[in-house]
């Protein structure tokens, strides 16, 4: 087993997974090489190019051989930092094909959080875009190399005409003539205890942390998921997420090779522009983050279009009000899929495709099969049935621990293996799981503890709001109060706090949840995945309080 500091894994809990049929004895390279004899003909796609699995496994076989002649050995780290692109799909498992770890950036990751990875991931080559939205990538990089004597490779990967004189590109890598022999692949095939990719996590929490997701626990999470939302041979998966981050790397690209799907990936994003590869790609699934589901419901042109082929959007990351989910259906005939989850352990829960409407508005759905959870109190004692508790996890779903960071793992895992998630949610009397808030999401108002996804639901469902986030703000007397961080529709007018209030009575509220402030706000705070950041809206109500 692929062994390192801050590796939660025990020999005994893999060989359990192992004994239980979990963890069968092949990679995801050998899964993605069946699909090539499978369906060598099924196309995959960007916004540049398509490649048939037979296409995409000889440019998986190019890089390989690139990188192996170039000192690229089994258990070596390669960043990738591109955005959605085949291109990261042939990087990932070109990498892999010689038993190395892919190491995930952030596209828009700031230069110094790059360095802390790039240093804690060791890595040897670095994969990364010319420029992303306008912010020149590569020349940084060239920079950052210099002090880094063990990242002996930068290769460029963009349009090779603008390349520096001397760059080494990625499309010189991908189309090269170069193959490996028998000898030396098997030398270093990877296995199924072997590293697959290297994740950092977005740093809601703090600093990032590599997450090792190995063959195994990567592979068996993305079959049971696309079990669970019935992903056939064939489907297109339309992924608007950044391939980065989780939801849009294993529902978007792992799920969709599992299951011999077609990969299509969407960049540059807009409602409209989703619209159309719906129309003219007929994809099965949509895989995106909440701000897309968001912006996807209020399309004006969502009425009209033929969305027929659409059995669900997939989603995770952060709760979407159910408003939204209500009229997402009632617009555009289409289902949603929440996946709940942290990027250590990929799911723990995930709606079905069969499941009601109100369910899918206000619940997380079912456990996975396979994998354990409990709901436990401050003390570590399960609570309970009904009561709210946080989430811990373990199973075959998660990975292996923290790169080189054991503080951090041991912080998260205990000596069991469980995982504690710092989620606080609830199960109803049908089995179903309700996320209720992180830990520290909470609002403790004089005492009275306040959900805010409960008010959060409410007044997204206010036809002047697009977005909305409610946290706590310090108060002297209540120790803290709520404040309604409101993100209004283009073209809608402000409303008052009392007008808020009256609205929130009409639906029910209890006065205890009513938001002590409102604050109207051009954009939220979000991580690249579409988590709202309430932690920097918390520090900013911090600092005002302190007078800063």
């Amino acid at each position: 087993m692929f062994d390192f500091a801050g590796r939660t894994l025990s020999v005994e809990r893999a060989q359990a997974y192992i004994d239980k049929g979990y963890w069968p004895d092949e990679s995801f390279v050998d899964v993605l090489e069946n699909d090539v004899k499978l369906y060598p003909d099924f196309v995959h796609k960007d916004e540049d190019r398509s490649l048939t699995y037979r296409q995409l496994w000889d440019e998986v076989e190019a890089v390989a051989a690139e990188l192996y002649h170039r000192g690229i050995r089994k258990g070596d780290t390669v960043a990738i930092q591109l955005p959605n692109s085949l291109d990261y799909v042939v990087a990932v498992f070109g990498i892999a094909r010689i038993g190395a770890i892919g190491v995930s950036l952030q596209i828009d990751l700031g230069r110094q959080a790059i360095e802390s990875s790039l240093d804690r991931s060791k890595a040897k080559a670095w994969i990364i875009a010319d420029s992303f939205r306008g912010q020149p990538l590569y020349e940084m990089a060239i920079d950052v190399q210099k002090s880094r004597p063990q990242l002996e490779y930068v290769i460029f990967q963009g349009d090779a005409s603008r390349a520096p004189a001397g760059a080494l590109t990625f499309q010189s890598l991908r189309e090269s003539d170069k193959r490996l022999g028998a000898a030396e692949l098997e030398a270093n095939r990877p296995t199924r205890l072997d590293a697959f990719l290297m994740v950092f996590t977005s740093g809601t929490t703090g600093s990032p942390k590599g997450v090792v997701q190995l063959h195994a626990n990567y592979l068996w999470a993305a079959r049971a998921y696309a079990k669970n939302f019935g992903y056939e041979p064939g489907d297109a998966v339309l992924d608007i997420a950044p391939i980065c981050h989780q939801t849009g790397m294993l529902a978007g690209v792992m799920m969709t090779i599992a299951t011999g799907g077609r990969i299509l990936l969407l960049e540059r994003f807009s409602a409209s522009r989703v619209i159309k590869w719906i129309e003219t790609e007929k994809p099965a699934y949509l895989v995106g983050a909440p701000p897309h589901v968001i912006h996807v419901t209020n399309a004006p042109n969502l009425k009209n279009a033929d969305t027929s082929s659409v059995k669900l959007f997939i989603y995770a990351g952060a709760p979407v009000p159910s408003s939204v989910l209500e009229r997402l259906q009632s617009d555009g005939g289409i289902k949603v899929g929440g996946m709940f989850g942290w990027t250590e352990g990929f799911l723990a829960t995930a709606t079905r495709p069969d499941d009601p409407l109100e369910a899918l508005s206000s619940t997380v759905g079912f456990v996975i099969p396979g994998t354990e959870v409990r709901l436990v109190d401050e003390d570590g004692h399960d609570v309970a049935p009904g009561e709210p508790g946080e989430m811990w996890a373990r199973g075959p779903n998660f990975a292996a621990g923290y790169y080189e960071n054991p503080e951090a793992a041991h912080r998260q895992w205990d000596a069991d293996g469980w995982f504690h998630s710092g989620d606080v949610l609830r199960q109803d009397e049908n089995g179903r799981f309700k996320f209720i808030a992180r830990a520290d999401d909470v609002i403790n108002r004089g005492g009275t503890k306040i959900d805010p996804k409960s008010v959060e639901d409410v007044i997204a469902a206010h036809p002047a709001v697009e977005n909305v986030a409610v946290v706590g703000a310090p108060d002297e007397t209540l120790g803290q109060q709520s404040v309604a961080c409101v993100v209004l529709r283009e073209g809608a007018e402000k409303f008052s706090l009392p007008e808020l209030r009256d609205f929130l009575a009409e639906r029910g509220l209890a006065k205890f949840q009513f938001p002590d402030r409102l604050e109207f706000m051009d954009e939220l705070p979000t991580t690249h995945s579409g988590k709202i950041k309430k932690k920097d809206l918390r520090e900013r109500f911090r600092l005002e309080a302190e007078g800063k």
